[in-house]
């Protein structure tokens, strides 16, 4: 009868958050071994120092809401500080959700461009009315942001121009990071051009979702591979144009503290 029980708690838990089983799977699963066998990097990218990338580090995070569906602080702050090296950056975002990112870049950047699916799209992927209610709830009405409403996976990216910045954060399955991959790196304006991707790795970097990986590898171009990194501190992976020097083992011994003022306040709908 215990035993029952405990298995009944866990149905429980499994129902109220799906993406425990995603957790469990990615621990063993083909696409670690694939990676393994084909590129050799049983331990990952190597791990580059966030302050390495951004030395003088120093920002302000607004519109953050801690929600599960969300990005950490330390992404957000990432991406901002990456903005900043680029005199008229033009953004290019791939899955926006309520759009704390895009708010945030948007301060910064000269133009920023979002590629999510549409309400319709959504809903017949099973997204539930309150879920479809809030996507763009802080990016809709910035001056700046101009929402493309398509799948990445059949949208046409030649439209859209070349990107200083790329934030890809649109589907996890390792189809959807290949293609995702493949078109994002089609359209770099220049040597300087960035990519992040989100969804590399749990925070502490120890635990890597093997599936975007593997879609992060194949579908980068064979001779951008040695340029790609996980950013310590971050969920993030990063394509930028610099021989770093990176650690294969994430540390988990602090060597930097982050200063975090916060305040809140309700939201008048």
């Amino acid at each position: 009868m215990a035993s029952l029980k405990k298995f009944l708690q866990i149905i429980k838990i499994i129902i109220r958050n799906p993406g425990v089983l995603g957790y469990v799977y990615e621990q063993d699963n083909p696409n670690k071994n694939y990676v393994i066998k084909k590129y050799g990097l049983k331990n990952g990218l190597p791990t580059i120092d966030f302050l390495d990338i951004l030395p003088e580090f120093n920002e302000t995070i607004t519109h953050y809401t801690a929600l599960s569906h969300g990005s950490q602080i330390s992404d957000y702050s990432l991406l901002k500080g990456l903005a900043r090296k680029f005199k008229q950056c033009r953004y290019l975002e791939i899955g926006t959700w309520i759009g704390e990112s895009l708010v945030n870049i948007s301060s910064i950047a000269k133009e920023c461009i979002s590629i999510s699916m549409s309400d319709k799209e959504l809903q017949q992927q099973g997204s539930t009315k309150e879920g479809i209610a809030v996507q763009r709830m802080f990016s809709k009405n910035l001056s700046n942001v101009k929402h493309i409403m398509q799948n990445s996976q059949t949208f046409d990216f030649s439209s859209i121009g070349k990107f200083d910045l790329i934030y890809v954060n649109g589907g996890n399955q390792y189809n959807e990071v290949k293609k995702d991959t493949e078109n994002v790196f089609k359209i770099l304006k220049d040597d300087n051009s960035i990519i992040v991707w989100h969804d590399y790795s749990n925070l502490t970097g120890n635990t890597i979702l093997w599936r975007v990986f593997a879609g992060i590898l194949d579908g980068c171009p064979k001779e951008k591979l040695s340029n790609l990194y996980h950013v310590s501190n971050t969920m993030c992976a990063i394509y930028i144009n610099k021989k770093l020097i990176g650690t294969e083992i994430p540390s988990q011994i602090p060597n930097k503290i982050f200063t975090i003022n916060i305040s809140s306040k309700k939201i008048n709908n």
